[in-house]
């Protein structure tokens, strides 16, 4: 028996992720963008980095059509941003300062982190397109050294906490070193 919706979303809900927000212009010039916790890196020879957008997205044509596309990692104080664009319609477009990256792109002022790329390739994904970016340029707009990364787990917004150094364990011989470190 296949697995419910229900129940594929529940336990992915398991899984933490970074937020972003993703944005482009249209061939008119609009800002098209929304939240997204479905990225990741994919190469470093070249770099790229994918997303996977809903076919009923309201940007889906936007992303189908332009070839250029940026990546908003956003910190721990913008969860207001996040669930904005979240959401359908163009009121998250107005309300939102944009600055305009070296490739034209809309880019979030304070976010974390920008990468601005190119369209590498798109993939049928079930419900969803696969786009794979190469990494044209990346910036880290943010000076505030504090600022965390904004994560999505469990159908809620946290950040990161770093966990104390593990403490090597003793081994046979009482040096401390870890020979069972698994890899």
């Amino acid at each position: 028996m296949p697995i419910t919706t229900e129940t594929f979303k529940a336990l992915l809900a398991q899984l933490a992720g970074a937020v972003t927000i993703i944005t482009t212009r249209d061939a008119d010039g609009q800002v098209w963008g929304f939240t997204a916790s479905s990225v990741c890196s994919v190469s470093l020879e070249p770099p790229l980095a994918l997303f996977c957008l809903e076919h009923t997205a309201d940007c889906y044509l936007a992303f189908q059509e332009r070839n250029l596309f940026a990546i908003n990692m956003l910190s721990s104080e913008q969860s207001e941003l996040s669930a904005l664009f979240a959401q359908k319609g163009s009121a998250k477009y107005r309300e939102t300062p944009f600055t305009e990256g070296p490739f034209g792109l809309p880019l979030l002022p304070s976010a974390l982190v920008h990468l601005e790329c190119s369209v590498f390739a798109r993939y049928p994904g079930g419900d969803h397109i696969i786009i794979v970016g190469q990494v044209e340029t990346g910036a880290q707009p943010a000076s505030d050294a504090a600022l965390q990364p904004l994560i999505y787990y469990a159908r809620s917004y946290g950040t990161f906490a770093r966990l104390p150094e593990p403490k090597p364990a003793e081994n046979k011989n009482g040096s401390g070193a870890n020979k069972s470190r698994r890899r």
